[in-house]
């Protein structure tokens, strides 16, 4: 359990750290100022073009506008660089018009910042397509993460952690992955009575079902003595001559099992029962 916990506690302060640094980029104060920049620009272009057009940010560094106006390819690039340049907003860029019905790419263009802006003949011409449009800064980093809503980050460092403990908790074995709850642990060995798995150092044996009901008896009352009437009754449910040389094969079975595991010896006591001693 300390074991766990330290290394929880490692986990959860990575975590910690990590969000820390990408909140502290996603809400930068000249961040937030580029931000509001572009956003200005964007909506100026798109309100020449639609009383209902909308500007999205999808991350820090892509904006989406949706216009549904059949403007032309042309019209749209240069109005977003005469808006960019007028905030002097100098960042290279990547322009994509898209059809409006099919969010299909139309045009294309990637603006670099140190070419001045002309004027391009024919930009007025439409082609009679709804068309949105979106920018994109190659230059900047997305820090997405960093803007996401506090409940989101506690929920995704929740299951996180949920899932460190359960993989720590269940571990691999020769016979997979048990269930603690069905398995009891002496010395060397361990019994998972509900998959009918007995474990001896590395070695595993599948056992059957009075072996598995057997071995339960002795492994729930180590260092105790059994009497042979309580394996009769609880194993075989009835009692009989052949019946006890019956199980005092599966005894002798039992015992070549545990022969491996140095600290635990299955006793027999002469007229009264067996005994499971396990050495502290």
């Amino acid at each position: 359990m300390k074991k766990i916990i330290i290394n929880g506690s490692i986990v959860v302060a990575f975590l910690v750290c990590v969000q820390g640094y990408w909140f502290s980029k996603a809400f930068d104060a000249s961040a937030t100022q580029f931000d509001h920049s572009v956003s200005v620009a964007l909506y100026t272009v798109a309100d020449t073009m639609s009383e209902r057009a909308t500007v999205e940010k999808r991350s820090s560094n892509y904006f989406y506008v949706t216009t549904n106006s059949p403007v032309s390819n042309q019209k749209i690039d240069t109005m977003v660089q005469k808006e960019f340049s007028a905030r002097n907003i100098r960042l290279d860029y990547e322009i994509g018009v898209y059809n409006a019905e099919d969010d299909s790419l139309v045009y294309g263009n990637y603006v670099k910042a140190t070419i001045p802006l002309t004027k391009r003949a024919g930009c007025e011409e439409a082609d009679g397509i709804n068309k949105n449009f979106a920018i994109l800064f190659p230059s900047r980093r997305s820090y997405l993460i960093g803007q996401m809503d506090i409940r989101i980050f506690v929920t995704l460092v929740l299951i996180l952690m949920a899932w460190f403990y359960l993989v720590t908790y269940f571990k691999k074995s020769p016979a997979g992955l048990l269930n603690k709850r069905n398995q009891i642990r002496l010395g060397n060995s361990c019994l998972d009575f509900h998959n009918q798995h007995l474990i001896v150092n590395n070695s595993t044996y599948r056992l059957t079902h009075k072996e598995n009901q057997i071995l339960k008896l002795f492994f729930e009352n180590p260092n105790q003595v059994i009497d042979r009437a309580v394996f009769l009754e609880k194993v075989w449910e009835k009692d009989g001559f052949f019946v006890a040389r019956s199980m005092d094969v599966f005894i002798s079975k039992i015992r070549k099992y545990l022969s491996m595991d140095q600290s635990i010896k299955i006793e027999n006591l002469r007229s009264i029962g067996y005994r499971l001693h396990v050495s502290k």
